[in-house]
């Protein structure tokens, strides 16, 4: 029998599932263990776990990589469940931009935040409360460890229904990108790497909405936070003008890229693309299940999977807590105990986390009372968000479309929820 189970939900997608694998296959040789991969699309899941075995056998890794459509299967006597998933992304990302056109023309259009945010964030309640309800029933000791979005309203739903819950997210590593650009004028790619070998960046906040609030040279241990404010006051900049202005106010620098942070912002032009998510075409994943086919069968090496890959380590996190391997984690979304003791405990909340012999170990960071108030809506408007989604409380909905910064006539706002619960009311039921 195996020595730890890892279920592995969403492991279809073409990104997600070999990151996975080449985590615990590649780096970490995670040998006597089951990887449980899981996937609605069958013949995804099936393409993927003849990709895991194939790795492990070349590699002379001793594991077992097993495929499963069904959660009962793929939870059963798991240690730990990481999940990457999301019911229906382009179909209803779609539905709901119908309704924003018709409701708020020019309203942004993403995973967090407005009308969108708030459509897409019920419906992933809905299915983490699915999900969490599997886990404690087929394995109520396991982790769930999530990458999927709205991370915090996700995690925080599940730690609701009782099941420990970690949030991945690396995003905030793009703090090493800008404060590189504003500090030399040049701009990197990620890793990071000559920036990350050279400084240390801790930051602190709300997934997709973290604050810099320390900067230092490795190696000799200088506080860099008085450079970046001169370097900035000189003309250097990050081409992230919502942060930089924020930083001129707030005197802290706001992470990741405003791609992100315009979710929890009201809207004043800064940022006008519109950023639903996109995982490739019908065609694209067309093309996609004959690459891994062709992987499986030996027509093609495993390592052309490895071009692009997530960002987020979870497998690290288990060997650090199963194997007594200390580990560290630039960002790391927990319900908050304390780590940040001037935000509310029903949350979550990112901090930088170290894992020292099994110990879960995030750093405590008082947030700087200038930023104190943006990050007490974020937290208000999630909490709320999930209330909502629990609950099914139209009345909920109605609130968190008051409290939603980016949403500016809230006439229309609410107008357009309620299309959006209608329309979407085959998934998530009847909001009262």
């Amino acid at each position: 029998m195996p020595d730890l189970k890892i279920a592995v939900a969403g492991a279809g997608s073409y990104v997600f599932g070999p990151s996975i694998l080449s985590q615990a296959i590649l780096e970490h040789r995670l040998n006597n263990i089951e990887l449980a991969l899981l996937d609605v699309d069958a013949e995804m899941v099936e393409l993927m776990a003849g990709v895991g075995q194939r790795m492990a056998r070349e590699t002379g890794v001793t594991m077992t990589v097993s495929a499963h459509t069904d959660r009962k299967s793929a939870f059963e006597g798991a240690d730990f469940v990481i999940s990457a998933v999301i019911r229906e992304m382009h179909k209803r990302f779609a539905m709901d931009g119908e309704i924003i056109k018709q409701y708020i023309p020019d309203h942004l259009q993403t995973e967090y935040g407005g009308i969108s945010g708030i459509s897409n964030s019920l419906r992933q309640i809905a299915l983490y409360r699915a999900i969490a309800e599997d886990i404690r029933r087929y394995c109520p000791d396991a982790w769930l460890l999530n990458i999927s979005n709205p991370l915090t309203r996700v995690c925080q739903t599940a730690h609701e229904i009782g099941v420990k819950t970690a949030g991945f997210c690396a995003v905030a590593l793009e703090a090493y990108e800008m404060t590189w650009a504003i500090i030399h004028g040049e701009k990197l790619s990620y890793p990071y790497k000559p920036a990350i070998d050279q400084w240390k960046a801790t930051t602190a906040g709300l997934n997709h909405f973290v604050w810099l609030v320390g900067l230092e040279d490795r190696a000799s241990g200088e506080d860099l936070l008085p450079l970046l404010a001169e370097r900035f006051n000189a003309g250097g900049r990050s081409a992230n003008p919502v942060a930089e202005r924020l930083y001129r106010e707030t005197g802290y620098l706001l992470v990741p890229h405003d791609d992100h942070t315009m979710d929890f912002l009201p809207p004043q032009g800064d940022v006008t693309s519109v950023a639903a998510p996109s995982h490739g075409s019908a065609t694209d994943r067309k093309a996609r299940a004959a690459h891994l086919r062709d992987v499986c069968e030996g027509k093609a090496s495993w390592e052309s999977l490895l071009n692009i890959v997530s960002w987020e380590r979870p497998v690290e996190f288990i060997e650090g807590l199963t194997a007594g391997k200390d580990a560290f984690f630039t960002s790391m979304n927990l319900i908050n105990e304390g780590q940040i003791p001037n935000l509310p405990r029903n949350v979550f909340v990112d901090t930088p986390l170290t894992i020292t012999d099994g110990k879960i170990l995030p750093q405590q960071i008082t947030l700087p009372s200038s930023i104190l108030p943006l990050c007490e809506r974020t937290v208000l408007l999630t909490d709320t968000i999930v209330k909502a989604g629990m609950k099914q409380s139209r009345a909920l909905v109605h609130e968190a479309v008051m409290i939603d910064p980016t949403i500016s006539d809230k006439a229309a706002g609410l107008r357009a929820i309620d299309a959006s619960l209608e329309a979407n009311a085959d998934i998530l039921g009847a909001f009262a």
